[in-house]
This record gives C-alpha cells, sequence and structure tokens, in this order.
C-alpha cells in the first residue's frame, strides 16, 4: 500500500498512490521547497534579463523561499504597440490532454508590494498551442488587477480563429472584489457575457465570499484540472482550502496543434503604456508540488 513519507529534499519525487489511475496521472509528480537553491530542473525566460528576476532567500526562521522579480522591460514581448513583461518559470513542458493534474504553491506579496492599476498575473496553467492565427490564453490564469482591487480567475479552453468565430467563445471566468478585507463574488452583467461567451457564471452562483490575504503574509493556492474533450472535465482553484473557483465541463478544445502545457508561476504583466514603467514587482512562492490526485496535494502542500 502507498503510505505517505515526506522529505525535505527540494524537488523530491513523489510517488503516485495505488488508487489513482495509470492512465490519467499527472506526467509531474514532485514537490519542490526550494531549499537547493537550483532551478536548473525548470524552464524559465532566457531572454532580456533571463535569470535575474529569480533570487532564493530565507526568511528568519531559516525558510528558505523563491522571490520572482518583474521590472520594467524585463524579458518584453510582443508585437506593436502592445507589450508584456514578465518573468516565469515552470517545470519542463509536458503533454496533458486526457490527465488529471493537482498542484500548489504557496505565494506572499512583500509588505512593500505596489500593486498597479492593470493586470499582474501571478500563475498560467497554460496549454502551448501552434496556431496561424490564434495565440491562445492560458486554461487558467490568476491575476490581481485595478490596483489589487479585483481578483481574475480566467482560462480560454479552445475557439476558432478570428474572423470564423470569436477566440473568447470558450472562456470561462471568475471575478471578485476586494471589500471590507474579504473578496466577494462580481456578478457580470448580461453584456460582458454575451461580449465574452463566459460560460461559468451559473455554475459559479454558490461560491462565498472568502478572507483575503494582507500583504507579508503567505497564502496557499491548490489547483485541480482534468484536461480532456468530454464534459467530465474541471477546473477547481482553492484558496487556503476554500474553494473560490468550480468549472466543470470541457476542458480542451483547441483543434490547432498542441505540442506541452507548462505550469507557470511568477508575475506576468503589460507594459506601463505612458511608457514610464510600472514598479519593479516582486511575489514570493515556496513549496511548489504538482502531483495526480488532492489527497496526496494535501499532505505535502498545507
Amino acid at each position: 500500500m502507498f503510505s505517505f513519507t515526506i522529505n525535505v529534499y527540494a524537488w523530491e519525487k513523489v510517488p503516485v498512490p495505488d488508487y489513482v489511475d495509470k492512465k490519467t496521472k499527472s506526467p509531474w509528480n514532485f514537490y519542490d521547497d526550494f531549499d537547493d537553491q537550483k532551478l536548473k530542473k525548470y524552464k524559465i525566460n532566457d531572454k532580456g534579463a533571463g535569470k535575474k528576476p529569480f533570487k532564493f532567500k530565507k526568511d528568519p526562521d531559516g525558510n528558505t523561499y523563491l522571490e520572482i522579480t518583474v521590472k520594467h522591460g524585463w524579458n518584453k514581448c510582443c508585437r506593436g504597440n502592445f507589450r508584456t513583461e514578465r518573468a516565469e518559470m515552470s517545470p519542463r513542458g509536458k503533454f496533458v490532454k486526457e490527465k488529471i493534474i493537482w498542484y500548489g504553491f504557496k505565494v506572499r506579496l512583500p509588505k512593500d508590494f505596489i500593486h498597479i492599476d492593470d493586470r499582474v498575473l501571478f500563475h498560467q496553467f497554460k496549454n502551448q498551442i501552434k496556431s496561424k492565427c490564434a495565440s491562445p490564453g492560458p486554461l487558467l490564469g490568476i491575476a490581481f488587477r485595478n490596483e489589487g482591487k479585483k481578483l481574475d480567475l480566467h482560462g480560454d479552453i479552445g475557439g476558432v480563429c478570428k474572423g470564423e468565430e470569436s477566440l473568447k467563445k470558450y472562456r470561462i471566468q471568475f471575478d471578485y472584489r476586494l471589500m471590507n478585507k474579504k473578496w466577494y463574488p462580481i456578478k457580470l452583467k448580461h453584456k460582458e457575457i454575451e461580449k465574452y461567451g463566459i460560460i461559468t457564471v451559473d455554475l459559479m452562483s454558490g461560491i462565498e465570499p472568502f478572507d483575503a490575504t494582507p500583504l507579508g503574509e503567505w497564502t496557499t493556492y491548490k489547483v485541480g484540472i482534468y484536461s480532456t474533450k468530454t464534459d467530465s472535465g474541471f477546473v477547481k482553484v482553492y484558496k487556503d482550502d476554500v474553494l473560490i473557483f468550480d468549472y466543470e465541463g470541457v476542458t480542451f478544445d483547441w483543434g490547432s496543434y498542441y505540442y506541452e502545457t507548462l505550469v507557470r508561476i511568477g508575475p506576468y504583466r503589460d507594459s506601463d503604456p505612458s511608457g514610464k514603467g510600472y514598479p519593479p514587482q516582486s511575489i514570493h512562492y515556496d513549496d511548489f508540488t504538482i502531483v495526480s490526485d488532492k489527497k496526496t496535494l494535501d499532505k505535502y502542500l498545507k
């Protein structure tokens, strides 16, 4: 029988329990507390600022964590007047169609963190697609917006080229507004639902408000994803073990060539449209874990 024995070695390989269906098990199964202070098993942006954004630091209690920083112009992309800045990393890409993945991490915004009046993603589950006409968004992105007053959970499960139908047809999204130290669900207006084709609004009606996390304190995110073209797919997000996103249905419906999926941590934002540059933003991460079932995830990520 499978038993849990948690060691303190960075990037520990996590055994898959006997009760997990081997056909749908996660292609990654590891736990990383960053104690070895190495990034060699991760895929990072090696252009622009390269590895400059990544620094290992320690709390007063001796705990090692990873600080990831984005600055004006770092690893910028892409075309025309639209620019993004990023400092992201992920384990090496894997093929995840018809797989079930449970993963999570601890994240902290430092006490001196400055929110901006724009989007700042701190996590993406991204299916990489080669398409002549589209650059698909992540299946799941988690971001702050509106100077940190809005928490945005969103994703694209598929779609077709512009000119045929909207790429937003298969959008899933749920937003929260920060009020009195709690996150409250935002009820989208009809015109927004029609514009983006958002399909999770009615399904999310039972979600309750939950506590916000003050600057300088850790919070834990846990995510479950079943990547499939069938209606049995799901995307679930827990913050400090409180369910905040719960979608059930098709999660992969792209017709273009699919070659890998990346589970990314680190900040990703748009460039300052004024050209002056947004302030540097650092985000702390710890206990990055990807496994095949929630029971195992709960054992490793407490």
